[in-house]
Order: C-alpha cells, then structure tokens, then sequence
C-alpha cells in the first residue's frame, strides 16, 4: 500500500491518505498513544482541550474512558456511570455528553464531561435506547432516534444545553 494516494477526476484533486491516524496542518504524521483498552462500538465526543472516547464493548461493556489533548497525551478521566456499549457522543460549549447505549437492555443514561474532565450525570434521556445518533448544533448537544426494543426504534430528539438541562425541540410546522 502507498502512503498517499492522488487522484484527478474532472478536474478535481484529491489527495487521500492511508494507514495514518492525525495529521498536522503540514502534514507531519502524529499517532497517538492506543486507547487504554481495545473495544468497538464506543463513541466521541470533544470539549475544551480534549476528545474523548467513552464506553464500547471488549467481550463485555466497557466504561473506560480516554481523553486525548491538542499534543495528542492521553488520560483517562473517571469512567461512566454505567459501563455500556453503542452510546452517541455529542458536544455543546461547555461538556463532551455521552447518552444512551446497551448494556444487556436499552439505556437511558447519560454522561457529560467539563472541559476539565470532571464528570457530570445530567437527567438522563426520556427514552432507553441504543444506537442514538448525536449532533452539535449551537450551544445543544442532540441526541435523535435509536432502538429501543427488538426491530422497535423511536423518532425522540434530546437536547442538552451548557448548563446540561435537558429539553425536547419543537417540531417545525
């Protein structure tokens, strides 16, 4: 496998790389140091400083979190309230908010972490559900949709301001 890979189509470049992680604004390669611990099915979020990883599933649900700074030194901040698996990030101005998941049942819990890494536990969702999608839009994290039973999926949208109070949008009409 080459390292770059540059291509041209009517009359558009693309440069795509391969089997790199970060890379800086010249293009210097960075990998950072691994997670704390293997595991699929965890999700992102960033906030301040830092991204951060949370939850995921290594055999079994996992609450290891993994914060990671702007040079790429990893930390790991105090663990989710309840280990669990296909949760959704999203991030507002003040928190890195993690909500919902699958432990051996839909969740509803939700955790937010400060720019600090302090971790918060907001009210949680008004639905348990697993595979929820999260987005940042303004000063909200949102969190949409989900499975909340066996083929049973919900249309709830959450959302989470900077003070971490929870509210339902309002349809457009």
């Amino acid at each position: 496998m080459s390292d770059c890979i540059i291509t041209r189509r009517d009359g558009f470049v693309t440069i795509t790389f391969e089997n790199y992680k970060v890379y800086s604004d010249t293009f210097e390669r960075y990998i950072p140091t691994s997670l704390s611990a293997s595991r699929f099915a965890l999700a992102g979020a960033s906030v301040g400083e830092y991204a951060v990883f949370a939850g995921g599933y290594t055999g079994s649900n996992s609450s290891v979190v993994d914060a990671y700074d702007t040079s790429l030194s990893r930390s790991t901040p105090q663990t989710l309230s309840v280990a669990r698996e296909s949760l959704a990030g999203a991030s507002n101005a003040n928190f890195a908010i993690f909500a919902g998941g699958y432990t051996d049942t839909w969740e509803s819990v939700v955790d937010a972490y400060s720019s600090s890494l302090v971790r918060y536990t907001p009210t949680s969702l008004p639905v348990t559900t697993s595979l929820p999608a999260g987005a940042s839009v303004g000063n909200y994290a949102l969190f949409a949709g989900g499975e909340i039973g066996s083929n049973s999926y919900t249309e709830a949208v959450t959302a989470y301001n900077t003070s971490l109070e929870r509210s339902t949008p309002t349809e457009l009409s």
